[in-house]
């Protein structure tokens, strides 16, 4: 029949749920959207390692070994670790939030981001100069240091954090940023969902959204707002 779609041509609907990594109200918005949308899907920025982390100890966790062989991610590891102390709730709330909600549902997961290993080894090709000036230069945000957490996930700022780093730490956005972004949308696309929720990082959001309108696959993307 003239006009009919196949499962090729038919557009899959994606919601992009943008969440801050130690936020009580990116929990809750997750559950929220995951109820509301009612997906065949839920896509998480996790792996598999990291998602056993966190059902076993329901916090991200980095072994002795990874620590040693790939520093600059155990420093990085335990600056989130302090920063969920300092905002009270545990790295990776709303990643749990996020399985405990499909549970209920009995909506199909799929872990989406890239390997922590493969990214612990990217981490270790970035230039010295890139490394010291994302931790001890003051790093690429554009607020002051008083800034909330709300004040990092408006969209106008992320842009800028983004661009700022595209700039100035091109090899570091790459590895951080662009390489998760394509492989995390590929990821999900090879699962052929009718319709998904995804739960990403917001610094993931403005590039998926920019590659999903390039993709080959008809796409219909949202973003949830918080």
């Amino acid at each position: 029949m003239v006009g009919e779609q196949t499962e090729e041509t038919k557009p899959i609907n994606i919601t992009l749920v943008p969440v801050a990594h130690i936020s009580k109200k990116s929990a809750r918005l997750v559950r929220e959207t995951i109820e509301l949308e009612k997906p065949k899907l839920v896509g998480l920025e996790l792996c598999r390692e990291r998602l056993e982390g966190l059902i076993k100890n329901q916090d991200r966790h980095m072994d002795l070994g990874m620590m040693f062989t790939h520093p600059t991610s155990g420093i990085l590891f335990v600056a989130q670790q302090l920063l969920g102390k300092w905002w009270n709730i545990k790295p990776g709330g709303e990643m749990m939030a996020a399985l405990r909600a499909a549970g209920d549902t009995a909506t199909p997961v799929a872990l989406l981001d890239k390997p922590i290993r493969l990214i612990a080894k990217d981490i270790e090709k970035i230039p010295l100069r890139e490394k010291i000036g994302l931790i001890f230069s003051g790093g690429i945000s554009p607020l002051p240091k008083k800034a909330t957490l709300s004040d990092l996930m408006k969209p106008e700022v992320l842009n800028l954090l983004l661009a700022k780093m595209k700039k100035d730490f091109p090899v570091s956005y790459k590895v951080f940023v662009d390489s998760r972004n394509r492989y995390m949308l590929r990821k999900l696309l090879a699962h052929k969902p009718e319709s998904a929720v995804v739960v990403v990082g917001a610094a993931h959001v403005p590039g998926i959204m920019e590659l999903a309108k390039k993709s080959e696959q008809k796409i219909n993307l949202k973003v949830v707002e918080g």
